[in-house]
């Protein structure tokens, strides 16, 4: 039997060698977190949703004028409040009464906040980031979960669209929902933080960064850190099919998510909302 030649060992070890990179930087991936920057640090060109005007604290009324009517629970639930201490000067305090559902829904009673915010900068932007803080009571009960502020796109006068809802999950863990709706069809792609769960008790920042995919393809992107630590990072996710579907706004959503009364509010809360900023490169 002959002895393997010396370009065949060498080419051999190389290809071991290559094998065994691949696996330490498939084990490095699991045990090292990523470094990348919140997209908040990243893109410089930001706009806020304004909570006061001239120095006057907003009223819920005085947002319903501006938004064109447009919410649902908004009067209802939402008061705009200076805080004594917290991370920005005022914030929007939203009620979640026993027993509510989505503002939108047929439950009674009425809770939450339902309300698209569209800058018009967004039409032609590619990519957005979505920053907030919220606090919830240190005896949330997070029951089996409930919708926070997203982003959502579509075509005007058309009821293709796109929203990414972030949410809180059954036990407090964060995930997110694609939810598409084309030439009537609709579906949805699901994106879990496996061992994130929203803090309760303090303010907690919540990045939300979306890069739209091309269209047929599943290359969007979908990025989500709480206090600056990245929870979702997916590359796949198709938010549109067709070229015309463009970013579009903020969908601030605040609601427990259950139709059924076993998913509905188990007792009054009210979550703690800084002003929404976009940002974009």
């Amino acid at each position: 039997m002959s002895m393997p030649s010396t370009k065949t060992i060498l080419f051999n070890a190389a290809a071991s060698l290559v094998a065994i990179l691949a696996v330490v930087g498939v084990v490095r991936t699991w045990l090292v977190p990523s470094t990348m920057q919140p997209c908040s640090e990243r893109h410089s060109t930001s706009m806020v949703f304004p909570l006061e005007r001239d120095g006057v604290v907003l009223t819920a009324t005085d947002i319903q004028a501006r938004t064109g009517g447009r919410d649902a629970g908004l009067i209802e639930n939402v008061d705009v409040i200076r805080l004594k201490r917290g991370p920005v000067p005022i914030a929007m305090s939203v009620e979640l009464p026993k027993g509510s559902a989505a503002p939108t829904s047929s439950v009674v009673p009425k809770g939450g906040l339902s309300l698209p915010w569209q800058p018009r900068t967004l039409k032609d932007k590619s990519t957005v980031c979505l920053s907030y803080q919220i606090l919830l009571p240190s005896d949330f009960d997070f029951n089996l979960g409930g919708a926070l502020p997203g982003v959502f796109g579509g075509v005007e006068q058309s009821n293709d669209r796109f929203l990414v809802q972030l949410g809180w999950r059954q036990g407090g863990a964060i995930g997110a929902t694609n939810h598409v709706t084309l030439d009537g069809k609709k579906w949805k792609q699901q994106a879990e933080a496996e061992g994130y769960t929203i803090p309760r008790g303090r303010w907690v920042k919540i990045d939300q960064e979306v890069i739209l995919n091309e269209p047929d393809l599943e290359n969007g992107v979908l990025r989500v850190w709480l206090d600056g630590a990245l929870a979702i990072d997916k590359a796949d996710i198709a938010y549109r099919v067709k070229p015309d579907i463009a970013l579009a706004g903020v969908a601030a959503d605040v609601f427990y998510n259950g139709e059924d009364v076993s998913g509905r509010a188990p007792a009054d809360a009210k979550v703690m909302l800084s002003p929404f900023e976009i940002r974009w490169p």
